[in-house]
Formats: structure tokens, sequence, C-alpha cells
């Protein structure tokens, strides 16, 4: 693709880094009001061809649901030279995507000659999107009128690709009097972008200085690089009422290191997430009562996480709590075990953090049991609500310690605030290829994640040896789950904030929570399956576009925008990436 940034950073550093769609049945009407004929000759979505008449689902440049026909921006081909820029983005989970649509004005220095389309491939989650997300989309970023906004969650432009790694956005030029794509340009910096629409419209080059910082980075990667600050306090969660209450707190700190909450009197919340250990444990896979199947991440910043869990079965810090408490794997527990060592233990604490919920009386109520189990479901309504609801403050107390968990600045930070000898040679290289290839679109922001789901086609962590199913499998726990954030336990489930329920559908096959890269340089394992034991082992696992689709061991289908990169940049990422530490701030 001539004139795409992303190939031109890969011969520059070539030693460096080695359909939502419908087809109108007539033909559309075009700027001026006569028929746009479609040329006789196929069409095809290729650099030198004429654009199909593609459709898609969104709202009109003033806003108004809509379906964009493309051929509608056709003009005369006596007309003075024209283009229509398809920016294609991946989400509101992008960042690169970010940038670009938080700098949508800047485009009017394209001219008169160049009018703007976006098309939107997924949500915030980067599940496909819908056409409500096309509205998302404009009313979150402030995408101002005069750009129609569609969305293609068939990701249409993707086929341009023709074998070469695209950075999201794509900036798809098309000659608005043949329709013919006549460039498509990946993630470019803005001077690349305005110069090349400049030529193509036969307009003198813009004289704007294309400065790189420290010799280094343009202006939109230095300014999504900004982006990566030290985390403070998380978010506020009005789903949980003792979120930042220091009664709960303290009482969260003394249950989080209190092995008698699990039956065996050996494990807690601290076994899997030492504060020794970055808040993990340092294992492949997660050692409670048993061994699980994935890996166990640092909870260091999971306060600030929009889901919880590799698979995001939970929506809320308190929820996620919840979750190791009653598996079989982790502290074996059950809701009335928590109640008895509560009471035996820790009714002081729990009296004056939740001064409104008496704690039942225990004498009459078997020592262990949970929902399914006999021992509680033979229980009054009456019993099982007040010896939940006891369960539910246990989990809203341990979310409030975790929430007090902070991270100590790194090299990256220093070196992002003004410190350019905060890094070496090596770790700015490394950092180089990081914003270059891709990894952008996904690790960004202060704790570099989207916060989002994604198949990388990354092999399981299952003792059984079988996919893991991922979001998917998420999906359908969350919403069987009795403690969402919109469900009866949540201490605000009006103002939760999902507006409906996303519906599970096999695209979430084989996804899995981005992880955050903050911190990456003190774990000992990677992946969600904890296959990956060296930094190395997965960025030469990314770079090859992870395993072969013919491998039953990860499942779906690998994110097409997903780059790959040679081993030269394997290697050459590795060194940065250790220079993402967190070492945890646990009070």
């Amino acid at each position: 693709m001539r004139g795409s940034l992303f190939l031109a950073l890969a011969v520059a550093v070539a030693s460096l880094v080695a359909n939502g769609c419908s087809m109108p049945a007539e033909p559309s009407r075009g700027a001026g009001g006569t028929v746009s004929a479609v040329p006789d000759e196929p069409a095809a979505i290729a650099v030198g061809a004429v654009l199909p008449p593609l459709a898609f689902e969104g709202v009109d440049a003033a806003g108004a649901p809509a379906s964009l026909r493309l051929w509608d921006y056709h003009l005369d081909e006596k007309a003075p030279p024209s283009l229509l820029v398809v920016r294609v983005s991946g989400g509101r989970w992008c960042g690169t995507c970010l940038w670009h649509a938080h700098h949508t004005s800047e485009l009017a220095r394209l001219g008169d000659g160049a009018r703007v389309v976006d098309l939107v491939v997924g949500d915030r989650d980067a599940s496909p999107a819908l056409p409500s997300e096309a509205l998302e989309w404009r009313r979150e970023l402030d995408v101002p009128d005069g750009v129609a906004i569609g969305v293609d969650p068939s990701f249409t432009f993707g086929a341009l690709s023709d074998g070469h790694d695209l950075v999201l956005p794509l900036f798809v030029l098309v000659d608005a009097r043949s329709m013919r794509i006549v460039d498509a340009l990946a993630n470019p910096d803005p001077a690349t972008l305005e110069a090349r629409v400049a030529e193509l419209l036969g307009r003198a080059p813009p004289s704007a200085d294309d400065l790189l910082v420290d010799g280094l980075f343009h202006r939109n990667e230095w300014e999504l690089l900004q982006t990566i600050t030290v985390p403070g306090a998380p978010p506020p969660d009005p789903t949980n009422a003792v979120a930042d209450d220091a009664n709960a707190r303290e009482l969260g700190r003394a249950l989080f290191f209190d092995a008698g909450l699990s039956p065996s009197g050996k494990v807690s919340c601290a076994t899997c997430h030492d504060p020794s250990k970055n808040l993990s444990d340092g294992l492949p896979r997660g050692l409670g009562v048993a061994e699980g199947d994935r890996l166990t991440p640092s909870i260091s910043l999971s306060a600030h996480a929009r889901w919880q869990f590799w698979d995001g079965r939970a929506d809320s810090l308190w929820a996620q709590a919840l979750g190791p408490i009653e598996s079989p794997s982790e502290l074996g527990s059950s809701r009335l075990g928590v109640l008895r060592r509560v009471v035996e233990t820790h009714a002081e604490a729990y009296l004056k953090a939740f001064p409104g919920h008496a704690l039942p009386l225990t004498g009459a109520l078997p020592a262990e049991g949970k929902p399914g189990d006999a021992a509680f479901d033979g229980l009054s309504s009456g019993d099982r609500e007040s010896v939940t609801r006891v369960l539910v403050d246990v989990g809203k107390a341990i979310a409030a310690y975790e929430r007090s968990f902070r991270v100590a600045p790194n090299a990256l930070d220093a070196y992002l605030a003004g410190d350019r000898a905060a890094l070496d040679a090596d770790e700015k290289l490394g950092l180089s290829i990081f914003v270059r290839s891709g990894c952008m679109q996904c690790h960004w922001g202060p704790r570099l994640t989207d916060d989002a789901f994604h198949d990388t086609r990354t092999p399981t962590g299952r003792r059984d040896g079988l996919a893991d199913r991922g979001r998917l499998d998420g999906m359908n726990a969350w919403l069987t789950s009795e403690f969402r954030a919109t469900g009866r336990w949540s201490d605000s489930p009006g103002g939760a904030p999902l507006a409906a329920d996303p519906a599970p559908s096999s695209a979430l096959l084989g996804r899995f929570k981005t992880p955050a890269l903050r911190g990456v340089g003190g774990a000992s394992h990677f992946g969600h399956g904890g296959t990956f034991d060296v930094l190395a082992s997965i960025t030469e696992g990314y770079g090859r576009g992870g395993i072969p689709s013919s491998d039953g061991s990860s499942a779906g289908a690998r994110d097409p925008w997903l780059p790959t990169f040679g081993e030269t940049a394997q290697w050459g990422l590795v060194p940065f990436l250790r220079s993402l530490t967190a070492t945890p701030i646990v009070p």
C-alpha cells in the first residue's frame, strides 16, 4: 500500500521489524443529484480498484440514524479533484484510533476537496460493533458535525492488508470522481496524511514542520505516550457504598490475609496475591486448595479495571473478591463458612464497617454451604438472604482494601516526564518498536491496557489441554451472576455503567482481557494460561501471530488487526518491557 505509514516504517526499520455491509440494489445518487452508475469492471477492496457499492448502518453527518452509502460521495468525472477519506477505526478500545478521533477537527486542514467518513469496527470491549456504536463514538469522542459514522463489524477494509499488517486507524483514500481506492495509510502521523492528501489533490504540500520528540516520536505517537501516567486513586465505585470507607478498608485488610476463610486454613487472598510477588503468586497457574487453569494476574491496579478476571465474568472489584471464596480450586469455602469465620474472628470490625447490618446467629445454621448445596438451599429465604448479605459485605470490604493499593513510578514514567536519560538506548529502541508496530492499539493509558477482549491465539493453560473459551464463557457467567453491578446486591444498581446486557456471540470465543503491561517487567509468567515463562517467549508468540488456527489448544480466530513482526522486533521489545515495573505499595 503506497503511502502507508506502517509500511514506510517497516522499510525504515527493516533491520528492527525484520460484513456488516450490504450492497444497494440500485445505483446511488451523487452529490449533484445525478445517478452515480457503478462501472462495469469488477469492484474490489484493493488499491487501484473501484470501490464496491458498500453501505453501512450508523449516523449521517448531522448525527441522525442513517444507512451510509459510500457511492453517495461520487462526483462527476469533470469535477475538481476530490477525495473521500474513509477512516476505519477499531473502536473505543483502540488507543491509536482514539488519538485520531480526538483530533478529527484537524482534518479540516485537508481542505474542501476531502470529505471524511468514519467506520467503526468494534465497541468499547472490542466486540463487533452494533449500529448504536456509531452514536456512542460520536458522543464520547465529540466527533464534529460533517463526519458521517458507520459501523463495520466485518472489517471490510481489512482486505487492504494484501498480506501486510495494518495498524489502525486505516485511512482509505478514494478518488471521488472515479471511486477508485488510490491509497491506504495505516495510523499515519498528521504530516504524512496531510502531505499525501495534498499530493492527490494536486496541491502544494503543507509546510508544517514534523519535529520528532527525542528524535524518535511523531506528535501523535508522543501524545499517545503521554496518556501513560502513574495511576493514582481508582475511579469511584457507586456499586460499593463502603468503597473508600476507612473502617471497611481495615476489615478488608484483615480478611485479605485471613487463611481461616478457607476450610483448609491454608489459603487466603494473599496466597495468590502476595505483596512480595507483585500481588501475584509467581506461578504459571494459580494454586489455592487445588491448581487452576489460568495465570494469576497481579491485582495491584485491579480497582481501575472495567471488567474483572481474564474472561470478564465480574463487573466490579467486590464481585471479583467473592469469586475465589466459593471456587473449589481457590479458597474452597462457602458463604455459610464465611459467616461463621466473620462471627468468630471479625465481628467487631464487621459491625464497625457495616453498622446497619446485624450478624445472623450461627447456632442453628450449618457450618458450610452455598447455593447448590442442600445445607444452604434448605434454609429459609430470610436466612439465605442474611447469610448472602454477609458474604457480599466481605467482598466489599476486601475491595475497599484493594482500592488502597498503589504502584511506584518506573523508568518510563521518568522518561515521559522529561528525563531523556531514564531509558537507555536499548529501552528507547524497544519503545519505538512498541509504538510503531501496533502495540498501542491495545496497550495504552496509565495501566497500558484497553480493558477490552481480544483473541491473540495464545495457548491454553487448562490442565486437560482443551482450548479455553474465554470471554464467551465469561459473558454467560456474568449474565447469570447474582452479584452484577445491575443486581440487587449493588449499592447503585440504577447507576451501573451498562444500560443493556450485551448478547453472547460466537465472536467472543477465545477472547481474553488485555493484560496491563504496567508491572510486566516484574512478572515471571505470561499469557492467560501462563504458558510463557520469559518475556522473549511472549513477544515471539505475538510476533508470529499466535499459534496456528489448526492448533486446538486455542479457540476462535485471531483478531484481524493484530500485527505480526519479525525476530529482531520480537527481541527488541524485551528491554523496554523489562523497564515496565510496578512495585506495589500496599498499606
